[in-house]
């Protein structure tokens, strides 16, 4: 019963108020684990060796920490659902999307900068307005897979442990795993399991932004997914182009290019064949289309993966 009713209950919770607030997040928990396990791993193991031990030692924990409250009697289902809605972040990327395109659109150029710096890892300290705009457009579709359709997709199919073990490994991606000098073996691990992770739901998440582009105002979408395809299998990361270049197709507007990360220039893959720039409208346009398309994608997933559960 829980694994029927707690995935949406934590959807609306987490759409209507974003994440919990006044209580310990466990991403920030995480946080100090991996801070602990780095410092152990670089002092005791060869780098990719220290790596992969962290990644086991952290999802073990994660494991026994998540399935013991879960499974408390009277109470277990309390924790069930606080740890599915912390583990959703819907609500706050909308939140914060609309947010960072409001002060990029009315504010000025350096609140821009600030807003979008907020969301982003990569350097926007001397972005144009139009670099930001793109900024954004970039990580909001992007972050539709890793914020919400990834994370969702293990609720239902395995509860709130096979949402954390997936939200653990992809903190432990996305602070370990930069392919730099200081991170490249030790984050190798993280960054492996957490591409087989979202290998299914990136997929996902494109044909739901697909799905709903009619809904939209963007027409049926129909022709892309070739383009979507090719265009994914550019990026460096199996996973995170999907989303990107269904985006950048449906909208007529490119994502990619010039970049800059820690200090060194970054030429990214082009996504999408438009010449049209993405601007505040096609942004609030994303904005509004990636909740349709979760409300759709999440809404499908749960009633499958329910179905199935009663059938077999």
């Amino acid at each position: 019963m829980n694994l029927f009713w707690i995935p949406l209950a934590a959807f609306c919770l987490d759409l209507v108020f974003a994440d919990p607030r006044n209580v310990p997040h466990p991403v920030q928990l995480i946080g100090r684990m991996l801070d602990k396990l780095e410092k152990i791993a670089r002092k005791n193991f060869p780098n990719r060796i220290g790596g992969v031990l962290s990644l086991i030692v952290l999802l073990l924990m994660v494991f026994i920490i998540v399935s013991a409250l879960t499974g408390l009697p009277y109470a277990g289902w309390i924790f069930a659902l606080y740890f599915a809605w912390s583990g959703l972040a819907l609500g706050s990327l909308l939140n914060e999307g609309t947010k960072a395109v409001s002060a990029v659109a009315f504010g000025s150029l350096e609140e821009g900068r600030k807003a979008v710096s907020m969301l982003v890892s990569r350097d926007v300290s001397e972005s144009s307005q139009e670099e930001l705009y793109k900024t954004l457009a970039e990580t909001l579709s992007e972050n539709f897979n890793d914020g919400i359709i990834a994370p969702f997709f293990w609720l239902v199919l395995s509860g709130p442990v096979g949402l954390w073990l997936y939200k653990a490994t992809s903190t432990m991606d996305s602070m370990w795993g930069y392919k730099n000098k200081k991170w490249n073996d030790l984050g190798w691990a993280g960054a492996k399991f957490d591409d087989l992770l979202a290998y299914v739901p990136a997929r996902f998440s494109a044909m739901f932004l697909q799905c709903t582009a009619n809904l939209a105002g963007l027409g049926t979408g129909k022709g892309v997914w070739d383009n979507v395809t090719r265009d994914a299998a550019k990026m460096e990361s199996p996973n995170a182009g999907w989303p990107m270049a269904m985006a950048a197709h449906l909208y007529g507007k490119p994502m990619g290019g010039r970049a800059v990360y820690f200090g060194k220039v970054k030429d990214k893959p082009v996504l999408g064949s438009g010449e049209e720039a993405w601007d505040e409208h096609s942004l609030v346009q994303l904005i509004k289309h990636i909740r349709l398309a979760a409300i759709f994608g999440c809404g499908l997933m749960w009633l499958v993966v329910s179905l199935l559960r009663v059938l077999l």
